[in-house]
């Protein structure tokens, strides 16, 4: 089975809910004040976000400069840890704080868009 044919894991088998996708599925599988960000630890002591990363991936995938920058600034962030480069903690804090960054101006469009759903603009 390749991947094409391979089906989205995104169906609850215990109340057979569908969820749009599998990162849904697993936040609903979590107790309430669970959270699933599986890592990495980096030669340097450092953790990579395997799971945040996915996730910034997948709601991305529309967009191929954003996972340009990440697929990158991971790569380098690696490559930084591996050779004992000094300013990996600087690399990483630049990758998260524009990750998150690009994340709140998404959910801000997404709020203003539905608190205005017309479009009118505010007026």
């Amino acid at each position: 089975m390749n991947l094409e044919e391979e089906p989205p894991y995104n169906t609850c088998n215990e109340c057979g809910q569908e969820f749009d996708s599998s990162f849904e599925l697993v936040d609903h599988l979590l107790e309430d004040d669970e959270e699933f960000n599986p890592y990495l630890v980096l030669p340097s002591g450092h953790r990579l976000m395997i799971g945040s990363m996915l996730k910034f991936m997948y709601d991305n995938c529309n967009n191929p400069e954003q996972i340009k920058l990440i697929t990158q600034s991971t790569y380098i962030t690696l490559f930084a840890s591996e050779n004992g480069f000094g300013p990996i903690q600087e690399l990483v804090e630049d990758m998260v704080v524009e990750s998150a960054l690009k994340g709140f101006d998404d959910s801000l469009k997404t709020l203003l868009e539905e608190e205005n759903p017309n479009n009118e603009g505010g007026k």
